[in-house]
């Protein structure tokens, strides 16, 4: 899959921001991890233990103080990021279905992690769970997003099967985006699962206009399909029945988002007939997301 030439333009001077739980660790990148060790930019000073590399003794401290003294420098490492989409059949429902800016959203934020110098890995679920190998370097994006554009919208694994699969295999600190549509009831306990492994969260939530406000179904007797479990019901759409369905989808979201806070994870919601281009440029940098 491509990703429109002014997004990708974008995304090749940004990248994925964190709220301070996700940490860079390993390899040779572009964030200021915690170690220190050899680099260019400077940390701080502390005193000398045997072993050290005597070329990194700051003469001027080490004669003012009269015990030797050696300059530490901040290492710049990768940030593991894990890309996890909803492939369920459940995606490909509303008007428009979510799947098609779910897609596009997850490539242009796993691109972001390449371009940014990160290690990034892409996992998808939906008929089965399949995961990319780890990826490094922007000359790599075009296997990844060729790896998240193939997948369809089939099956009913949940995202929590899919975090527990794709999390465990993870680091501790890696950054974990979550893209669907969380509305399953074991959802939650997959942001939980992130969270007990020490991973931060972004979870970007995409729903169709039409499950944001069911009104334009009309009114009346209405049949409602669920697409992973092959079940239907019928139910009255009125004032009454849209006012309690509002006020369950509000709740719901706010339970979730507050879950998220209490780890330092973000819910970030969007809708299925926004154009990724205005998302991406404009609400996802305005949000932090991206920088």
């Amino acid at each position: 899959m491509q990703l429109p030439p002014a997004v990708q333009q974008e995304l090749a001077r940004r990248r994925l921001s964190t709220t301070g739980r996700a940490r860079a660790q390993g390899g040779a990148g572009e964030r200021p991890s915690r170690a220190k060790g050899a680099g260019l930019e400077f940390a701080d000073h502390r005193p000398y233990t045997p072993g050290d590399d005597i070329r990194a003794l700051d003469a001027q401290v080490t004669a003012r103080l009269g015990v030797p003294v050696v300059r530490e420098y901040v290492v710049h490492q990768q940030l593991p990021v894990l890309v996890v989409l909803d492939a369920s059949a459940s995606m490909a429902t509303g008007t428009p279905a979510k799947f098609a800016l779910a897609q596009q959203l997850a490539a242009a934020l796993a691109y972001a992690g390449l371009s940014g110098g990160d290690s990034v890995q892409a996992v998808t679920f939906g008929a089965g769970v399949h995961s990319s190998g780890r990826m490094q370097g922007v000359n790599r994006s075009t296997e990844l997003l060729g790896f998240l554009g193939r997948v369809r919208p089939e099956g009913g694994i949940t995202l929590h099967d899919a975090v527990r699969h794709a999390a465990a295999a993870a680091p501790r600190g890696a950054l974990v985006v979550l893209v669907g549509d969380f509305l399953a009831d074991s959802d939650p306990q997959a942001v939980a699962h992130a969270h007990s492994r020490a991973q931060e969260v972004l979870a970007v939530q995409v729903l169709a206009p039409d499950e944001l406000d069911p009104a334009p179904l009309g009114r009346g007797l209405t049949r409602l399909e669920e697409p992973e479990g092959h079940a239907s019901v019928s139910v009255m759409l009125d004032d009454a029945s849209l006012s309690a369905y509002r006020r369950a989808l509000e709740d719901w979201n706010a339970a979730l988002r507050a879950q998220l806070a209490r780890h330092g994870g973000r819910l970030i919601q969007v809708r299925s007939d926004q154009a990724v281009q205005h998302l991406i440029l404009r609400e996802f940098l305005a949000r932090g997301v991206i920088r």
